[in-house]
């Protein structure tokens, strides 16, 4: 019966470096990063103020004759690397044909790095447990029992 008391108090002693030695937050979570590329294609008004001639035509057997004047029909291409325009007429010539060409993308790249946080819980209390001490007036005793944590580390 004397022994009793000692073997207690070392499984008390174990019980509470163990506790003492767990580790009490989980291992880190890995990093993972999301790459977004989002293309984004937008048509864009040309104002052309004064287009220069690239290339001038008479254009052959179309003619025409009023009174002592000939007038020649002729073609004049306007071109940029942003438009095309083709002008043909007599006297007042008129826009045939008109191409345009925008260009205007926008990239977005997005890179999303994801850091998890584990969140920490509370720890309780308030618990059961298996409770040995002394009493005043028999002595040892050994017995089960509510408890409450004073300090926590």
């Amino acid at each position: 019966m004397r022994k009793l008391p000692w073997i207690l108090v070392v499984l008390l002693a174990i019980a509470c470096v163990v506790a003492w030695f767990r580790p009490h937050e989980p291992l880190p979570a890995e990093i993972r990063t999301e790459t977004k590329i989002q293309t984004v294609v937008k048509t864009d008004t040309v104002l052309i103020s004064k287009p220069i001639a690239v290339f001038w035509q008479i254009l052959p057997n179309d003619t025409v004759r009023i009174g002592d004047t000939l007038l020649h029909r002729k073609r004049v291409v306007y071109e940029d690397s942003l438009y095309r325009a083709v002008v043909s007429g007599y006297v007042d010539p008129r826009l045939d044909s008109m191409q345009v060409f925008p260009k205007t993308v926008y990239q977005t790249v997005t890179n999303d790095v994801y850091h998890p946080v584990p969140i920490k819980s509370k720890k309780k209390r308030w618990g059961l447990g298996l409770q040995a001490g002394y009493g005043y007036p028999g002595g040892f005793y050994v017995g089960g029992g509510v408890s409450y944590d004073l300090w926590q580390w």
